[in-house]
């Protein structure tokens, strides 16, 4: 897994944000319970299927924006009533590339009015360079997003990728994925649609 190092920076440049995830934790999980949702991500066995860090209520999450393969704007209110796997990635991260085919299986299959994607590129090279990315990797279904100048990572916290971070329909944090999975297998495909229900 490579690592980004952005909590120094954030520390010294906006101590406000790091202030608000701190205080970001208050409305419960939309009528899931912490407890509930761990043990979905539990297999019979005991070993986790995602390995969700699941937060015990809900969290608020800061204003951020991103942009699409056209440079519009959008936040996560564009996608409102839905939920998302808000997913950190670049083309030149190794277990990024290993992931994204199964995220892109994953949509295939359950992206639609509820639930989505939204692929974060970390590339500073453009949206062209993730475009020819697309196309190499036959990937179909999931949108491409930029994130270039690591806005939203850094409003997010996110301190490594691949990361996805599982918000609900209100647009409310409740579970980060640290590290790669396969989306694509059963109990994957099963735990998620459970959570979409």
């Amino acid at each position: 897994m490579q690592i980004f190092h952005l909590f120094a920076p954030l520390l010294l440049r906006w101590p406000g944000v790091v202030l608000a995830a701190v205080l970001l934790f208050a409305s419960p999980l939309g009528g899931m319970a912490a407890q509930s949702l761990k043990d979905m991500d539990t297999r019979s066995d005991g070993s986790r299927i995602l390995n969700m860090v699941v937060h015990d209520a809900a969290r608020s999450v800061p204003e951020f924006k991103f942009v699409d393969a056209a440079g519009n704007q959008l936040s996560t209110k564009d996608f409102r009533g839905k939920f998302i796997a808000l997913h950190f990635w670049a083309t030149w991260c190794m277990p990024c590339r290993a992931e994204m085919p199964t995220i892109d299986a994953l949509q295939e299959l359950l992206g639609g009015e509820d639930f989505t994607f939204v692929p974060l590129s970390l590339d500073r090279k453009g949206a062209q360079l993730v475009q020819q990315y697309y196309v190499d990797h036959d990937l179909k279904n999931i949108p491409l997003y930029m994130d270039e100048r690591m806005d939203a990572a850094q409003v997010l916290l996110v301190n490594g990728i691949p990361s996805t971070i599982l918000l609900n329909r209100t647009g409310q944090e409740i579970a980060r994925i640290l590290g790669d999975r396969d989306w694509s297998a059963p109990d994957a495909t099963d735990l998620m649609r459970r959570l979409i229900e």
